[in-house]
């Protein structure tokens, strides 16, 4: 476990020291950071063995990683190793022991392989240090209890436990009747969750099986649409929902007191592959990842950049929101035959634009999924009334003749959900191999 110590002074060095007031200084701090880690890495990864420019690095995807797990970090660590140890404590639930003293994680591989992430002792108490300047309500003296839901418990997580933090893990592998009553005990001023877990415990409290009054809810691991948002801020009574967007690669981006999400370019450093005039997919650089070296990570992320700034005055990049994964971009032939892409938010548009003077849903408004299978078809998995389904293919129609693509067939199926897997409101199932 992280030290107490260690994890105070890296909070007071976010919270109060690492500041910067404007682009120019921050630019200047991330190049000097830069050079003395690239420094180390070119001195301890046998892959980075000599490279010390960052523009000699070359840029990395997931299967680089895969590949190149074993030589790519600097414990001498096998990713056969890692994943034995990692796979056996996801079998057995006890996400405690280490792997000669290092933390060993593992991602739920929604992009069709199992991410494997390292994080040493001082790593850990960085990020604990890091999340709680950034997320702790009022001191961190006070007291403060934390519900955490998520698929797998690990030591990064349950380093914010510092005395008067409690971080209390609930499975949600489990059934989520098991964890009603502890919740309730708990009252947890700040309640962490992905979406569609946070959804599911805003309906108990609707119906008045839960009467939690968190000071803060933060959403993780999924795309938090807005109308979710909106749904969360009634039922839980709060101004904001915070995000947090984290992953395999590292802590990227965390909101502000107004609720706008900014990329932490404080602790990494982000190259845009712009897809438009906003939407670009990240090219990471870790600062502060020594044992598992993230130098220029290519996610398949789409992230949207926000126009006009925000009212923080935060010089780091704010951003309108993370739209969804590059995979699933959608495809349609255009009128002569040709590939038209369309981006996941115009998709769930169509489901918004349908909601007018007419209800659509069966009950009250409720989730959704929207497929594009193999051969282009469109799968529309919701509650609807007949009367819904007429206006949400009337939607995309409309977005068709908007976009010049043509609409291939589509279905409808009432909606379901697969228990512990992360909720993609838009998805493109692709074959394998593309």
């Amino acid at each position: 476990m992280a030290k107490a110590f260690d994890i105070l002074k890296y909070y007071l060095y976010y919270k109060y020291r690492l500041r910067e007031r404007s682009r120019e200084a921050l630019e200047k701090r991330q190049e000097r950071r830069l050079k003395r880690h690239l420094a180390y890495v070119a001195g301890h990864s046998p892959v980075y063995r000599g490279l010390k420019r960052l523009e000699d690095y070359p840029k990395i995807d997931k299967s680089f990683m895969t590949k190149h797990f074993s030589e790519l970090n600097t414990a001498g660590i096998s990713r056969k190793e890692a994943e034995q140890f990692a796979v056996q404590a996801e079998r057995n639930r006890e996400f405690s022991p280490k792997l000669r003293g290092v933390t060993v994680g593992l991602s739920s591989g929604t992009s069709g392989q199992r991410g494997i992430f390292l994080v040493s002792e001082k790593e850990t108490a960085r990020w604990a240090g890091y999340v709680l300047a950034k997320f702790l309500p009022g001191s961190i003296l006070g007291r403060h209890s934390i519900a955490f839901f998520m698929r797998a418990d690990s030591n990064l997580y349950q380093a914010v436990n510092t005395g008067r933090i409690r971080l209390c893990f609930f499975d949600i592998s489990k059934d989520m009747g098991v964890h009603m009553e502890k919740l309730q005990a708990l009252c947890p001023k700040i309640l962490v969750g992905q979406p569609s877990v946070l959804l599911m415990l805003a309906g108990e409290k609707k119906a008045g099986r839960l009467t939690l009054l968190p000071n803060m809810v933060i959403s993780i691991a999924e795309v938090l649409e807005k109308e979710d948002e909106s749904r969360l801020k009634e039922a839980f009574g709060l101004p904001v929902i915070h995000q947090v967007y984290q992953c395999t690669e590292g802590f990227l981006a965390s909101t502000c007191r107004f609720g706008t999400l900014h990329i932490n370019e404080d602790i990494v450093q982000i190259e845009r592959e712009y897809l438009d005039e906003k939407r670009f997919v990240p090219v990471v650089t870790d600062f502060e990842r020594r044992l598992q070296p993230i130098i220029r990570y290519r996610l398949n992320d789409i992230l949207v950049e926000k126009t006009g700034g925000c009212a923080c005055k935060s010089p780091h990049l704010a951003l309108e929101k993370i739209e969804g994964r590059e995979d699933d971009v959608f495809c349609f032939p255009g009128p002569t035959g040709e590939e038209r892409t369309v981006f996941p938010d115009f998709i769930r548009r169509c489901l918004l634009f349908a909601e007018g003077e007419v209800p659509i849903w069966k009950a009250e408004p409720g989730d959704y999924r929207i497929v594009q299978r193999e051969d282009r078809t469109l799968t529309v998995y919701a509650d609807l009334t007949k009367a819904g389904e007429k206006r949400v293919e009337e939607e995309l129609l409309r977005l068709s003749a908007e976009l010049g693509f043509v609409l291939p067939p589509v279905d409808f199926m009432p909606y379901s959900r697969e228990p512990g897997r992360k909720l993609k409101r838009v998805e493109r199932i692709r074959r394998k191999g593309i």
